[in-house]
């Protein structure tokens, strides 16, 4: 599951709203484990890209889109818009740097 995440590069950088960024693939993924809880187990997230760049040698990529969460009866849980900035390493895309935001209102 998440402790495959082949995803993150080794120094990646997870940035979001109201906590410090995350630093490292470790620190992300055991952040992702620890964030799902009994009774979000069952939410299922999407993604929808709306941009992609690329470099001009295609070392870099930045994918821009937005996600949508629902819960295990379809209804939207959360939604927001996310970037992040890829790079090819041994011939494969990692993420090095993301950053989401929540379009949820602040409580």
């Amino acid at each position: 599951m998440a402790k495959s995440i082949g995803y993150y590069a080794d120094d990646a950088i997870s940035f979001s709203q109201h906590r410090p960024p995350l630093v490292g693939k470790k620190a992300i993924v055991d952040y992702l484990l620890a964030d799902i809880d009994s009774s979000s187990r069952s939410n299922k997230i999407s993604f929808k890209t709306s941009e992609v760049f690329v470099s001009s040698d295609g070392n870099l990529v930045i994918e821009i889109g937005y996600y949508n969460v629902v819960d295990a009866t379809n209804t939207t849980v959360n939604t927001g818009d996310y970037m992040c900035l890829f790079e090819k390493r041994n011939g494969k895309y990692v993420c090095l740097r993301d950053m989401s935001v929540s379009d949820k209102p602040v409580k």
